[in-house]
């Protein structure tokens, strides 16, 4: 099975331990940075968090019988599955029990369960070597794809190439100290990510006496890029849009005059009938509306219909809300009456004697 969602952990924070500054003063220096100490503290003290969850993050190597490739464990405990959302392919998370007795114990990204036994599945209660320790597979994680529109490189494969073992196992087999890389938190309901992140901070801060540490919600990054791409997504469409109108009315400026010329005498035999300069006038700036009203409705449509097929390409939701269309419909029109003037002025201001005499 494989999930095809992109995940979305609403509620989630991430405390990352912050490189020592290039002059640290003696706080920075007496402080011991992140420890598993830390992630009871704040278990035991922040009423803003469901969840804890320390992470241990290292590139060990892996190695089942002749296959063998260095990649990225994670020593962790049960919340953090729960806090990501990881579901097992097969068998079942780390425990608590797990944590207790600091067990050999591995679940596998699927990739990687795949890469060693050759079918994801089989990895279930083999042995795998990790750092040169020996460890039983207790679980396969279910395999994760997100494709962005037609790009080829799934985007949650990262998630697949990593194994996670107990933090204790991970403390005690590969670190001299209980240092930590990360926490992974999340957020009660009811206080919401910024209020949660401004109790951590604060309790951190105090614990530690100097902010050696970094917080961000999950996906903050990404929403950052996302943001920045946006807005120049729509700095580009903007220029566009503008060269496009432009172009437009000098289009229908140089039409409307070309056929301005081509019925200077029926402008003359109307108002030799007895037809006004503001009729004529009138009459031109109509014909100007009627065509630019169609040419912006089969616009909107067009655009609605390529807005359709990029949106089922990229799969993602797209809607034309009714403003968008109307700002749109209202500003082709305006284009085009503005484009209009110029020709009407001219046609309106025609001499009938001199229109007559038009061949």
């Amino acid at each position: 099975a494989a999930r095809s969602s992109y995940p979305i952990a609403r509620g989630t924070i991430i405390v990352s331990d912050r490189e020592p500054s290039a002059h640290p003063r003696a706080r920075e220096l007496a402080s011991k940075r992140l420890t598993f100490r830390d992630a009871q503290y704040l278990r035991d003290r922040a009423n803003a968090l469901a969840a804890v969850s320390p992470g241990w993050a290292q590139q060990l190597s892996y190695r089942v019988g002749n296959t063998s490739f260095t990649g990225q464990v994670i020593g962790t405990v049960p919340a953090y599955m729960v806090i990501n959302d990881i579901k097992p392919l097969v068998g079942r998370y780390l425990s608590d029990l797990d944590v207790q007795r600091q067990a050999r114990v591995a679940v596998l990204g699927w990739k990687y369960a795949d890469s060693l036994f050759g079918h994801a599945t089989a990895a279930l209660g083999q042995i795998v070597s990790i750092g040169e320790k020996s460890y039983r597979v207790v679980g396969v994680l279910e395999r994760e794809e997100f494709y962005f529109a037609a790009w080829e490189n799934n985007a949650l494969e990262y998630r697949n190439e990593r194994a996670y073992i107990p933090i204790s196992t991970a403390i005690t087999q590969y670190s001299a100290s209980d240092h930590l890389d990360f926490l992974t938190l999340k957020a009660r309901p009811a206080v919401g990510g910024a209020g949660a992140q401004a109790q951590v901070r604060s309790l951190l801060f105090a614990r530690h006496g100097v902010e050696d540490f970094d917080i961000r919600s999950s996906g903050e990054g990404a929403g950052q890029q996302a943001g920045q791409f946006l807005l120049l997504f729509n700095f580009i469409f903007l220029v566009v849009g503008v060269v496009s109108l432009v172009t437009g009315g000098i289009v229908i400026a140089n039409i409307l005059l070309a056929s301005v010329v081509e019925r200077v005498r029926e402008f003359g035999t109307r108002m030799a009938l007895g037809a006004t300069a503001g009729g004529i006038f009138a009459h031109v700036l109509a014909e100007v509306l009627v065509v630019t009203m169609i040419g912006g409705a089969l616009g909107l449509g067009l655009g609605a219909a390529l807005t359709g097929v990029v949106a089922h390409f990229m799969q993602m939701p797209a809607v034309v809300s009714p403003f968008i269309a109307t700002v749109s419909l209202t500003t082709a029109v305006s284009v085009g009456l503005i484009a209009g003037v110029f020709p009407a002025v001219r046609a309106s201001r025609l001499a009938p004697v001199e229109a007559l005499r038009y061949a």
